[in-house]
């Protein structure tokens, strides 16, 4: 599927009081926060651990690691649909915003400046 494709289908299940970027920003940061919570509670509960920046997942089980993987997926799901509505009020589509990024990355490693702080460098 497209970005674009993907953009206005998500965007037929928008109700008309959530289009504006005060929801679409705070929707991104909640749905962020969902996969930070469910992870947390995985590491809690001794669902999986933190190994060299790696999620593990304790057990050998295929299939129930496929099950959390999934539902991390999901959530991901739902932040790139808050990401289609942050893009939208903008006044952009996805895949203008994805090639803004890759030309922004694009020129940032040419001038070998991807280590680094702030936006504009």
């Amino acid at each position: 599927m497209k970005l674009n494709d993907y953009q206005e289908k998500a965007m037929t299940t928008c109700l008309a009081s959530c289009k504006n970027e005060v929801y679409a920003i705070n929707g991104l940061q909640a749905e962020v926060g969902e996969i930070a919570d469910k992870i947390a509670k995985w590491v809690r509960k001794g669902i999986c651990r933190i190994d060299n920046n790696h999620l593990v997942f304790n057990t050998s089980d295929e299939e129930v690691v496929n099950e959390y993987q999934e539902e991390l997926a999901k959530e991901v799901g739902d932040c790139l649909w808050f990401i289609a509505l942050c893009s939208r009020q903008l006044g952009y589509t996805l895949e203008e915003v994805a090639q803004m990024n890759i030309d922004k990355l694009r020129d940032r490693a040419t001038r070998n400046v991807i280590i680094g702080e702030g936006d504009n460098r």
